[in-house]
């Protein structure tokens, strides 16, 4: 696994493990920004090329975009 998989499994079981341990909706929201936040300046300061870094910074978009979905839905079901 590289690097940037792993960046990217940490960061969503950040967010799932604050789930299960029941952070309010506002600390779970919050987090994720965070992390994200977190995420893109670790591909920031990365050596890779400035076309990878586009491309990691594009597919962690896309993993904040879900996990706000899933924070939306595990809050909404009242879990």
């Amino acid at each position: 696994m590289t690097d940037f998989e792993n960046l990217k499994n940490s960061y969503v079981s950040a967010i799932q493990y604050g789930l299960i341990a029941r952070a309010n909706y506002h600390e779970a929201r919050r987090g994720n920004e965070l992390l994200h936040q977190f995420c893109e300046h670790l591909v920031d300061n990365s050596n890779y090329g400035e076309a990878d870094k586009a491309a990691m910074k594009q597919e962690l978009e896309l993993i904040k975009e879900a996990l706000a979905k899933e924070i939306e839905y595990h809050y909404k079901q009242g879990v």
